[in-house]
């Protein structure tokens, strides 16, 4: 059975006021699917966006929505906009804009998700749809089941792996980062928990499937 490759190590530029900046940065830096580059100003953000390679904007509102403006004419990929207390009368196109208090986890899987069409695209897992990055499952009568942060971020890696296998070491480095308190029973946990959710029968489970190193998930495109 071949193993998922790894994914992509996404590159964010980080535009954001010191404090907020050093926040996201520990934070993010715990998870190594990540390459942050960081930018105290405009200038300095603008500087760096033009040197290429960037995946991802991440925007403290407080200091960069002139940023943001100029760098929609020439860059296509997500932007985040952090600490408006609601979109603008005329947001940016294509802006995703979050209030704050906001959950980092809730901000780590809008960084984790793909663009913006490829995160509209549900995935059937079984009776259910599934939304990469989402925290709920659907079923045919639009019934909700709602998931943890974790057993979210475990379904959505699972299911980009398109039924590779994804080892155990990938899922703890990527959904918990190098945590020295987290152990492979946590994963196992969670593991389980998640598949009495979405198998019909969870001791003879048929779509979240137990590997010699690793867990496997069955997926198809949703209707």
């Amino acid at each position: 059975m071949k193993e998922a490759p790894t994914p992509h190590k996404r590159k964010i530029l980080l535009l954001a006021a010191a404090g907020l900046r050093a926040s996201l940065l520990e934070q993010l830096g715990r998870y190594p699917e990540f390459a942050i580059f960081l930018a105290a100003s405009a200038e300095e953000a603008t500087r760096l966006l033009a040197a290429g390679g960037c995946d991802i904007l991440l925007v403290d509102a407080d200091i960069g929505e002139a940023f943001v403006h100029a760098a929609r004419k020439d860059f296509h990929g997500p932007i985040l906009v952090i600490g408006a207390a609601k979109a603008p009368a005329t947001p940016e196109p294509s802006a995703e804009y979050i209030a704050r208090p906001f959950r980092f986890a809730r901000l780590l899987a809008r960084l984790r998700a793909p663009a913006r069409a490829e995160r509209e695209r549900a995935v059937a897992i079984g009776a259910y749809r599934y939304r990469p990055g989402a925290f709920e499952l659907a079923d045919a009568a639009d019934r909700r089941v709602p998931l943890t942060e974790k057993e979210a971020e475990i379904l959505t890696r699972l299911a980009a792996a398109r039924g590779a296998v994804v080892t155990k070491d990938v899922l703890l480095r990527e959904v918990w980062g190098y945590h020295p308190t987290v152990t492979t029973r946590t994963l196992e946990t969670h593991v389980s928990r998640l598949r009495r959710k979405i198998e019909t029968n969870a001791t003879d489970g048929r779509l979240l499937l137990t590997e010699k190193n690793g867990y496997r998930l069955i997926v198809s495109p949703a209707r």
